[in-house]
Parts: C-alpha cells; structure tokens; sequence
C-alpha cells in the first residue's frame, strides 16, 4: 500500500463499493475538490443516483474495464481481494487505499478533527454535533453514516476549518484516523469476523485514543466499564459524560416520552442549561451529552447546542418513520447487536402502541453465532418477533448458523417468535396480521427497510422471476 494520499491535485478516483453511506459521503467529497470519481456497486440506490447527479460515473457491476483510467482506487473492508477491479487495479499498478485511509488523509488536513467511534450510537452523535456546529454557524465538514435531511443526505462540505466524521472501529479502520477530537460512546464485542473477543475490541479502542496528542481530548463515557477500563494513562485530556454522579458531563431530572426527551444538563455537579430532544430513547440523552462535551471544547455554551438539537429531528434508518399500514405504523432502525435492539424496543415502548412488533433481520452469520445466546434477552419488551433470513453480506460461509436455530432458541423464553423466512415472507404476514394501534419496528443493518418499502407500495410484495 501507498504511505500516503496526497489529496491538493485533483486525480481520478474510483471507489470500488461507492454506494456505501461511508463511500459515497467520501466520493462526493472528493467530487466537490474538483476530482474525477467514478465508481462500482452491485445495485442502484438514491445514494449512487445522487452521485450520478452530481457528476460521477456509476458502473452497477464488478468488472476489470472499470478501473482503467484511474489513478487511484479506494475501496471497503467489505471488498474482498479477489475482487476483479482489485485485481486490475494491481495489476496497473494503481495505488489503493481503504476507505479508512482516505477518511484519515481528509480529516488530517482540517485545521481540526473530530472522530466519534463507539460500538453504537455514532451516525446519532455526528449528526448531533454537525448541527450544533451549524447552529453556531461555523462551516464544518459533516459526514453522516446516515442520510440527514438537514444535509439533504449523508455530507457536507465546510470550509476546512473543522472536520467531523464516524470512526469506524470494524478492521481498525479508525486507527488511520489523526484527530484533535476523539469519542467513544461506548465500547462492545461486535464485528466478530475481525475482533477475536471483547479484549481485543478493547485494545482497538485503546490505540484509537492514543492517537490523540498530547493537547487533543477524549470525550468518553463513564458509565461504560468497557470504556472506563481503556482511560488510565493517556496523555490526552479526557472528558467523561454519563448519568452517573462522577461523570464531568451529567444528565438530571430526564423526562422521556414518545416524542423525544427533555433533562437537565450538570457540568462538574453544577447546572448548566436545559435540553429538549425530538428523538426519544435515553441512549439519545447519552449521545447529547457527549456532543454537548464535543460542543464546550470547541467554545460552544450549552445554549447554542440546545439550538443544535432543536434543529436534528432524526436520521433515516435510526427510529425512522417509514409510515402507516392498516392503521399500524411501521419504524425502522439499524438496530443489529442486542444491546442496540434492547435500547430500540425499551423507546418503542414509550409509544402508545397495542402490540409492538419486531421483524429483525440478523447480520452476519459470525454476529449471530456468537451473539445467539443474548439475542433472545433483547427482544423482552417486543410482543411479537419475526426473524428474517440472515444477511449475508461479506460473508462466504454460513458457519453453521441459521435464522431458524435462533428463533427456536428464542421461542424458550419468548412467546411469539416465528422464523419467517424472505422478506417478501414478512411483508405479506403482517399484510394481513397488522391492526390499528400496532407499531412495527424493523431491525437491521442489512434491507429490512425493504419489507416496509413492500406494506407501503413502493416496492412488490412478489419477487422478481429470478429471485425465485
């Protein structure tokens, strides 16, 4: 690999894999730099026509002639080496980077870097703090693991002052990352096609906070013992926030409803304002705090971020409204480790809903098989389960995990769970299942949205002849 991308000419790029949230907020960065961008994926999104759109060239395939011309070639973790662009490329001679290289090579060159890394709740926070940071109307540069409509989508470019991006811990694609600012939400074993165990997530997140100098910050979670454990030491300043009582940054006297939240903010025990949130769930007063801490460093007082947070009425796909069916209304969320799913369905049940259902859609066979065993806890405030065909996605190889053996291991403590097969399986069950009064939830990282796209008429209910 390349030491480093020099990013001051204008090249051509092409993104092998551009219609990840990740890579398409990167590829429409370099796009407003002047660069040629062209790129592959294996289907059409809004993301990939927006690029269009904006100039790109979208191929929807994975061939060798894709490459040619480039003269530098970025792409994902989730590509694999056999890649036939990949293995062009190589032979060209093309330099490659990782997505997480050019994400470290942008934000390097911003006066000041923010990188917000945890194991949930990042595309929330960013989004958070973008808009606090456009509240005090400083120019910052915004990527969103997210579509945001207040960006209508998943970027914005700044002025260069500030820059301010997730930090994906999957393959330690954060430690090519050199902020000023760093966040860790929280930290917990997931990605278990990369990370060995718990420990070794840790010791990710550890170097992740190393790399901040001397005069940088860490804002962190206290209550986390995961996150606690990986403090001592640093060299950094460490800010923590939490709603415990030795927190720098606490959160009192919380109202939640259906609607969102409200608290009052403690800064070293001392009260320093009031929040109003839109977004319900106390994981969300959690995320606040955290960008209220990111908002202080930078000059911000808690009144312009109460502006800020007046402004973020949610991101697409993170408890996102899809709409009605049958009087029902039907939600969707990435919720995908159990933790995310037990915090998602806890604000499910704030709503004043008759049955709250689930249609989860595991990812990974590696994540189910060695989360099988927390999965059914998760699910304790859903009246009905449906799960879903596990997705797939990078993976080649099933290790012995199916849909089916989870939900026969959730049916031993949970009423109503149901292995359902396709998603076309799930649309046309709660075609006829829902009433009035019911809330359906879908959960996923993968295309579960995809079953409310069915109920709501924007996509068939029937497969197509060869998906048969």
């Amino acid at each position: 690999m390349p030491s480093h991308l020099h990013l001051k000419q204008p090249r051509h790029a092409h993104f092998i894999g551009i219609g990840g949230i990740s890579m398409s907020a990167l590829a429409n960065v370099l796009l407003q730099r002047g660069w040629q961008v062209s790129g592959s994926d294996l289907s059409r999104s809004s993301l990939t026509e927006r690029l269009a759109e904006a100039g790109a060239t979208v191929y929807y395939d994975h061939k060798p002639s894709n490459v040619e011309g480039a003269q530098v070639i970025i792409y994902t973790s989730a590509i694999r080496p056999e890649n036939p662009e990949l293995v062009r490329a190589r032979e060209l001679g093309i330099p490659i980077y990782t997505r997480g290289e050019l994400l470290g090579a942008l934000m390097e060159e911003a006066k000041y870097g923010i990188a917000i890394s945890g194991s949930h709740g990042k595309t929330t926070t960013t989004s958070m703090v973008g808009l606090i940071f456009e509240a005090a109307q400083l120019e910052a540069t915004l990527l969103v693991g997210g579509e945001l409509d207040n960006i209508d989508g998943n970027v914005k470019v700044g002025n260069g002052e500030y820059f301010i991006a997730e930090a994906c811990e999957y393959f330690d694609n954060f430690l090519n990352l050199r902020p000023n600012l760093g966040v860790i939400l929280n930290i917990d074993a997931d990605h278990h096609d990369y990370f060995k165990d718990l420990a070794h997530v840790k010791r990710s997140f550890r170097r992740f906070a190393e790399l901040l100098p001397p005069t940088g910050h860490l804002v962190a979670h206290s209550d986390d013992p995961n996150v606690r454990d990986i403090l001592p030491g640093l060299n950094c300043q460490v800010i923590t926030f939490g709603l415990e009582p030795d927190a720098d940054w606490r959160a009192v006297n919380m109202q939640l409803h259906s609607g969102g939240s409200s608290f009052d903010v403690l800064h070293h025990g001392q009260k320093v304002g009031h929040i109003v949130l839109h977004v319900p769930g106390q994981h969300h007063i959690k995320n606040a705090l955290a960008a209220i801490a990111i908002g202080h460093i930078n000059g911000l007082d808690v009144e312009t971020c109460a502006k800020g947070f007046e402004l973020y009425k949610g991101t697409h796909r993170r408890f996102y409204l899809q709409g009605e069916y049958n009087g029902a209304r039907i939600y969707d969320d990435v919720a995908h480790h159990p933790k995310e799913i037990k915090a998602t369905l806890e604000t499910a049940k704030t709503f004043d809903a008759k049955r709250v259902i689930s249609v989860f859609q595991p990812h990974t066979h590696t994540r189910t098989k060695a989360l099988m065993h927390e999965f059914p806890a998760a699910f304790v405030d859903s009246d009905m389960v449906l799960i879903t065909d596990i997705f797939m996605a990078r993976e080649v190889d099933t290790f012995g995990v199916t849909a089916g053996m989870l939900a026969d291991l959730m049916k031993k403590t949970h009423p109503n769970v149901r292995h359902i097969g396709t998603l076309y399986d799930a649309a046309a069950y709660l075609s006829q299942e829902l009433r009035p009064g019911d809330l359906v939830i879908t959960m996923g990282v993968g295309d579960v949205y995809r079953v409310a796209d069915m109920l709501l008429g924007k996509e068939s209910m029937e497969p197509a002849a060869n998906q048969q």
